[in-house]
């Protein structure tokens, strides 16, 4: 038959949040009764619809899919903490990989018609099996919003095969191969990244990780093997979906807690000033990158916060969310923050006393804590008010302006997960940003400056009944 897919958003790796589209064209059979085309979507080897267009005044059609993909397409939640529990939360201090669960899916389309021999009959379904295509779908947007829909995404940009390519963050890169974030110690994090032939990132088997301090003199290096003894997979062709895009638990905490290597630790490499993460292709670094240098720079402890000599568990807000590349980003927030409680109660008021179970033998009484007026089914809503670090604002712009749209963020704190005689744990809540607006700085203004974000605590505080 005379059908075509004339023209298409492409293979490989594609962004839900850009337009996946395929323009074909049936020079054959348009004309039939009940002509209809048809693109038939599979993904994680099930069917999850078959869609219909009619053709349009030139009989082509154009299948967007981007909506229905984006269904099934999701970062991971609990890899925060790789280092010391994998992605299943439990306690692994040999994992500092962690393979995906449903962040990238492979998307199997198909393409065919239906018509009816008779105005009266039903339709029969017909697919060309030798027009069917695949692609690999992340939750985010590769095509900046300066190019046309029809023009090439910037998925080669984060294939680990070369010293500029990225991670899938939203980390600003002063330079084509280095990117900075603040940290401190004691802060968990991770970053996403492609892995594997399938999506064009052939080169991502070590990651190198630096220790420099002030005068930028190594004080140590060494890497970390990505396989799956360590939570991570080799790059090869035909991996699968969970295997293609991985995370890496690459803060100062994630460094410190694992048992990989304790010469990577932080606290093992005194007078740090900050650290490099890059991948490579050979367990040496120098002349075989495979990525851009991820530069994390130590910032120092503030009047608001708990130093590590005197207490495990820091004072300051950690922030980490979805970002709208289909990856994790993290944000350090000082310890200076105001965290305010809303309460709505439903009040109303009592007699008491024993009226019905007074008697003969029982005096009607009432106790002076009995009657009046009852508070019930009290709800307690916990917000904070966060304040970033100081710094150059055309750094951490592009990471306030990616939490602001995210929608999965993330906090961790010990300041107010519960009461503390509970006792503190290290584990991230679920938040969501209630800004409405947001003002954003650029260094033409101010040389280093800092930004307020407010959070809304996604679960109430426990109350008793």
């Amino acid at each position: 038959m005379a059908y075509t897919v004339d023209f298409s958003s492409g293979t490989g790796v594609q962004g839900v949040a850009d337009d996946i589209y395929f323009q074909v064209r049936d020079t054959t059979n348009y004309a039939e009764p009940k002509y209809r085309y048809l693109c038939k979507l599979t993904i994680d080897s099930v069917v999850v619809g078959t869609f219909k267009q009619l053709p349009n005044n030139l009989n082509c059609a154009v299948f967007r899919v981007q909506d229905i993909v984006s269904d099934y397409v999701h970062q991971d939640e609990q890899i925060l903490r790789l280092g010391q529990y994998n992605s299943s939360n439990a306690l692994s201090t040999t994992t500092i990989f962690s393979t995906n669960q449903t962040a990238l899916q492979t998307v199997t389309v198909d393409f065919g018609y239906e018509f009816a021999a008779t105005a009266d009959d039903a339709p029969t379904q017909t697919f060309d099996g030798g027009l069917q295509t695949t692609f690999k779908a992340i939750n985010g947007s590769l095509r900046p919003f300066t190019v046309n829909s029809n023009d090439s995404n910037s998925a080669t940009q984060f294939a680990i095969t070369g010293d500029t390519k990225k991670f899938l963050s939203t980390v600003p890169l002063p330079s084509a191969s280095l990117a900075v974030q603040n940290v401190i110690e004691g802060q968990f994090g991770a970053l996403a990244f492609l892995n594997g032939d399938d999506v064009g990132s052939n080169d991502s088997d070590y990651v190198h990780v630096t220790y420099k301090n002030s005068s930028d003199a190594t004080i140590n290096t060494g890497y970390f093997t990505n396989s799956s003894t360590y939570g991570g997979y080799a790059p090869a062709a035909s991996l699968t979906d969970s295997q293609s895009l991985l995370y890496l638990g690459c803060f100062p905490e994630n460094l410190e807690v694992q048992n990989i290597d304790t010469d990577l630790r932080p606290s093992n490499n005194a007078n740090w000033s900050y650290y490099e993460v890059q991948f490579a292709r050979s367990t040496t670094l120098s002349g075989n990158e495979s990525s851009a240098v991820y530069k994390f720079v130590k910032l120092c402890d503030t009047r608001y916060n708990k130093s590590l000599s005197t207490d495990t568990f820091r004072g300051e807000y950690f922030l980490s969310w979805w970002n709208e590349l289909g990856g994790i980003d993290n944000l350090l927030c000082d310890g200076g923050s105001l965290v305010t409680q809303q309460v709505t109660r439903n009040n109303y008021r009592t007699v008491g006393g024993n009226t019905f179970s007074a008697s003969s033998l029982l005096q009607y009484s009432r106790d002076a804590q009995e009657g009046g007026l009852i508070s019930a089914t009290n709800q307690t809503v916990t917000t904070v008010q966060l304040n970033t670090r100081e710094e150059n604002p055309e750094v951490i712009s592009s990471l306030i302006m990616s939490l602001v749209n995210s929608p999965r963020v993330y906090v961790y704190s010990t300041a107010f997960q519960q009461s503390a005689v509970l006792g503190k744990t290290k584990n991230w809540l679920r938040c969501v940003v209630t800004d409405t607006s947001v003002s954003y700085k650029t260094a033409l203004n101010n040389k280093v400056d800092n930004y307020t974000i407010n959070i809304e605590i996604s679960r109430r505080k426990p109350n008793v009944k």
